[in-house]
């Protein structure tokens, strides 16, 4: 069942992701209520651009993304890209700007966490399943 579900998410987001960049970011920024941006990092492995999108709460200035990789027990490919050059680019509202990425942790992971879920519950389904701690970036603007 839960093989089933990833498969159906999976065909989602390539279905929003082809109207994402038809539309050149306009269409699609919210999906299930949240908000959505388009993150490019670099692959660690292969060195080349990876695109991905993904919700994020917080500010738009510095908005937060959350690595539950669809309830898998393996960090996001996304989340290993940023651990190895936190540096990366995003479309927030149409418009593209360079960011650096921090991994939360500690007391700002706490706090971050209890945002992440009161903006969607869902990630607390997630904690109860996996058994690994379930990262989360802020996307800072790179001057």
């Amino acid at each position: 069942m839960a093989e089933a579900n990833r498969t159906w998410m999976r065909f989602q987001w390539r279905a929003h992701k082809l109207i994402w960049n038809l539309s050149g970011g306009r269409l699609g920024r919210r999906v299930v209520g949240m908000p959505v941006l388009e993150l490019v990092t670099i692959g660690h492995r292969t060195g080349q651009e990876r695109q991905i999108l993904i919700n994020y709460f917080g500010s738009d200035e510095a908005p937060l993304i959350v690595g539950t990789n669809a309830g898998r027990d393996s960090d996001p490919a996304w989340a290993k890209n940023l651990r190895a050059n936190p540096r990366a680019r995003l479309r927030l509202q149409g418009q593209w700007r360079e960011t650096r990425a921090q991994e939360l942790a500690g007391p700002d992971h706490s706090a971050a966490w209890d945002q992440a879920v009161a903006a969607s519950p869902v990630y607390a389904g997630y904690a109860e399943v996996l058994t690994r701690p379930i990262p989360i970036f802020r996307l800072d603007p790179d001057d």
